[in-house]
């Protein structure tokens, strides 16, 4: 396995598909394989390293899905409430009509339409009136990170409430903020700041020491580049993104969504947690294991979420908590066990955990759009060919 990996990553490097990549596997919470290719900062001229750190963007999801089902298991949040009941300030909640004028919706949004991204609150763009007004808002965040008054996860949330959705909620799942909302929650119902909730209740109990919303001074050379296609070339990538700032510094707003940094080793203790059933190798437990299988288990219906999204990664799968489940394996064109669920980031990183053979698959670069790469999905078959 370890040769056929090597060859088929290093070919992706050689052919100009990213500046650098890690990769792993985990089997039973043992390391099955791992290694580094090419660079972590090109311009630098720093080799990429197993503890290189990197932003996961959506890959900051599959842990806000296990923080709301930890308050969910409490006793403290279900599912099936209105999001209004928890933060007051979407009781007003709109979805715009045919004509782009603001009505009533047709039922209340509830919270499980967050953790479904049902909800009809999308990301920036310019296709729809409520994603120009999504721009519009991120525009502001963007132009208010430097100042005395940055936006919060609080003043997020408020913002967001005011943004009429783009359909009614739990008709149609569009990508969006609904994983920044639920942070939003976790905050109002624990009285926790977002970011030290996560440390308390996950982080911390995995001894995940290099997972943050951004990266302290002493780590920084450790943090790799981001890079961008310009035409026919990677060019570095310096912006900031959908409400981030640079990563540098504590940011004000924790974004549930897509906000950690953190490396592939880090990352493992959560999803190898994930593959042996909510609880660590240590035997740290973090989740239930019925509270888990929630996450995982279809919730879209497969028909409706195929016609609602065009991502050649979704094919083949549905949508859980806040990850892919994989429910056909030819329309993924993969050999995996059907269960297999996961999720990516936007710059190219990548994991899958298979609770049956307790797996966890890792293939991550940092290229702006990436979202899984070839590379992964061959990685994928790969592994599953050479248990």
């Amino acid at each position: 396995m370890k040769q056929l990996l090597d060859t088929m990553i290093e070919n992706g490097l050689q052919n100009g598909n990213y500046v650098g990549a890690n990769a792993a596997v985990y089997r039973k919470g043992e390391c099955l394989y791992q290694n580094s290719f090419g660079m972590a900062d090109r311009e630098a001229g720093r080799p990429m390293t197993a503890d290189t750190i990197f932003r996961i963007y959506s890959m900051t999801k599959p842990v806000t899905a296990v923080a709301v089902m930890q308050l969910v298991e409490r006793g403290l949040l279900h599912p099936d409430f209105p999001v209004g009941w928890y933060l007051p300030e979407f009781r007003e909640f709109q979805v715009y009509d045919e004509n782009g004028i603001p009505r009533q919706p047709k039922r209340e949004l509830r919270v499980q339409d967050l953790m479904t991204m049902t909800s009809g609150l999308p990301y920036p763009n310019c296709l729809t009136k409520t994603e120009c007004d999504m721009a519009s808002f991120f525009g502001d965040m963007e132009a208010a990170r430097n100042t005395d008054h940055p936006v919060d996860t609080a003043e997020f949330c408020r913002r967001a409430a005011k943004i009429p959705a783009e359909f009614d909620p739990g008709t149609h799942w569009k990508y969006g903020i609904s994983a920044d909302i639920l942070g939003g929650i976790v905050q109002q119902i624990t009285g926790m700041d977002y970011r030290d909730y996560l440390f308390e209740n996950i982080f911390d109990p995995l001894g995940m020491t290099d997972t943050d919303f951004y990266v302290h001074p002493e780590k920084q050379n450790r943090f790799a580049g981001a890079y961008e296609w310009i035409g026919k070339e990677l060019v570095r990538d310096e912006k900031c993104h959908l409400g981030l700032n640079d990563y540098l510094t504590k940011p004000a707003f924790i974004s549930g969504g897509a906000g950690l940094t953190s490396t592939i080793g880090d990352y493992a203790k959560f999803a190898n947690a994930l593959a042996l059933g909510g609880i660590s190798k240590d035997g740290v437990r973090i989740i239930s294991e019925k509270a888990l299988s929630y996450i995982r288990t279809p919730q879209v219906g497969g028909a409706q979420f195929r016609a609602d999204q065009d991502w050649d990664s979704l094919r083949g799968y549905d949508y859980g908590t806040l990850v892919r489940v994989l429910t056909d394996r030819a329309g993924a064109g993969t050999i995996a066990n059907l269960g297999e669920f996961g999720w990516d980031g936007w710059t190219g990183t990548y994991f899958c955990v298979d609770p049956a053979e307790q797996l966890v698959i890792f293939f991550w670069i940092q290229v702006a759009c990436a979202g899984t790469s070839p590379q992964a999905k061959l990685m994928r078959n790969i592994v599953y060919g050479n248990l």
